[in-house]
C-alpha cells in the first residue's frame, strides 16, 4: 500500500458525500449544468478511484461509480464519465510521464 492511497480514497468519499449531497438537496441547478456537474463529478470519482486502486481494477472502479449514479437515478451522466475515464485513463497506462523517460 502506497503512502498517498489513503489520501486519495478520501478525496474519492469527499466526492462521494458531495454526490450524495447535492443529490438530496431540494435545489437543482439549470439542466445543462446539472448534467454537466454530474458528468465532471463521476469523472472526477473514477479518476481519484483508479489513482487509489493503482490501476488494478479498472472494471470494478467504474462499475462503482456506474452503480453509485443508477443507486440516485442519475445513471444518464454516471455512466458516460466512468466509462471514459476509465477508457482514457486504460489506454494511457503504461505509457511514458514525460520525454526525459523515453528510451534514446
Amino acid at each position: 500500500m502506497r503512502i498517498e492511497q489513503p489520501w486519495f480514497l478520501s478525496a474519492a468519499a469527499a466526492i462521494v458525500l458531495q454526490i450524495l449531497i447535492l443529490a438530496a438537496s431540494p435545489y437543482t441547478l439549470a439542466q445543462p449544468w446539472d448534467t454537466l456537474w454530474h458528468f465532471l463529478a463521476y469523472g472526477g470519482l473514477t479518476l481519484l478511484l483508479w489513482i487509489a486502486t493503482d490501476g488494478r481494477h479498472p472494471l470494478m472502479v467504474s462499475a462503482a461509480a456506474m452503480l453509485l449514479g443508477a443507486m440516485l437515478g442519475q445513471l444518464a451522466p454516471a455512466a458516460p464519465a466512468a466509462a471514459l475515464t476509465a477508457g482514457a485513463l486504460f489506454l494511457l497506462q503504461g505509457k511514458p510521464r514525460c520525454v526525459e523517460s523515453l528510451p534514446r
